[in-house]
């Protein structure tokens, strides 16, 4: 296994988790349910932990693929700058979601945090799809704008 494997292997579980993780916390947000909203952060700690990884083997990765036919180089630089921001918003995310646990017997902070917390992980699921997006074109070709007509029929 080398590094881009490594890398395409690991990356789903911050562009899945955290948009479950999401769904779970809104979920025991509503219900009131202590046990849900602490399952929720602590994913979210947990993924935010697991996005440092996928970052750092993104380089590794991109000195292993940029020269191979089919590589679009311009979608690498794009997918780095947008996977720096999903970085940052993930790991934002994550430390919030820490105060989140770390309030979490005290109702009113707790609420408060929570929804900032939400608001967090939307931002960071927006730009974790773009990034993903992105990383797709790199390699395949039929995701990108400019990819042949084949029988008709343009392939976006």
């Amino acid at each position: 296994m080398n590094m881009a494997h490594l890398h395409l292997m690991i990356n789903h579980a911050p562009v899945v988790g955290l948009p479950v993780a999401l769904t779970f916390l809104a979920y025991g947000v509503f219900k009131k349910s202590k046990s849900v909203q602490k399952l929720a952060l602590t994913v979210l700690i947990a993924i935010a932990a697991m996005a440092l990884p996928v970052y750092l083997t993104g380089e590794p990765a991109e000195k292993l693929v940029e020269h191979l036919p089919g590589v679009g180089g311009s979608f690498i630089e794009a997918h780095e700058d947008a996977a720096t921001l999903s970085l940052i918003l993930t790991l934002v995310t994550g430390v919030a979601a820490l105060g989140g646990l770390w309030f979490i017997e005290d109702a009113r902070k707790s609420r408060t945090i929570n929804f900032g917390v939400m608001g967090l992980a939307i931002l960071a699921v927006i730009s974790l799809a773009y990034t993903a997006n992105l990383g797709g074109k790199v390699r395949h070709t039929e995701l990108r704008s400019d990819a042949p007509v084949t029988d008709g029929i343009r392939g976006e």
